[in-house]
């Protein structure tokens, strides 16, 4: 249970192809979950995230309309634009 709260170090990468699976309806068993409990030591990246649950629960994404989308899609964007070896 600890490790939920513990701030991990991932990628942009992985976190913005977590969150395309999860859009498009792909995401497997347990990416929801994991996605929704980040906490990342990246703060523009935490901040991304966030932004990305503003949408509603991740599994209520595949249900959102086509503009929200699009703005959900340009977040995934900006996660894809951070370098991965960032401080």
């Amino acid at each position: 249970m600890l490790r939920i709260f513990k701030r991990t170090q991932t990628t942009p990468q992985e976190i913005a192809d977590q969150a395309q699976r999860t859009l498009s309806g792909e995401c497997r068993k347990w990416d929801v979950d994991s996605y929704e409990n980040r906490s990342l030591k990246d703060p523009t990246l935490n901040d991304l995230h966030s932004r990305t649950l503003s949408f509603g629960l991740p599994e209520t994404w595949v249900k959102l309309d086509d503009v929200e989308k699009k703005k959900l899609r340009g977040i995934i964007e900006e996660m894809r634009q951070l370098r991965s070896d960032r401080p």
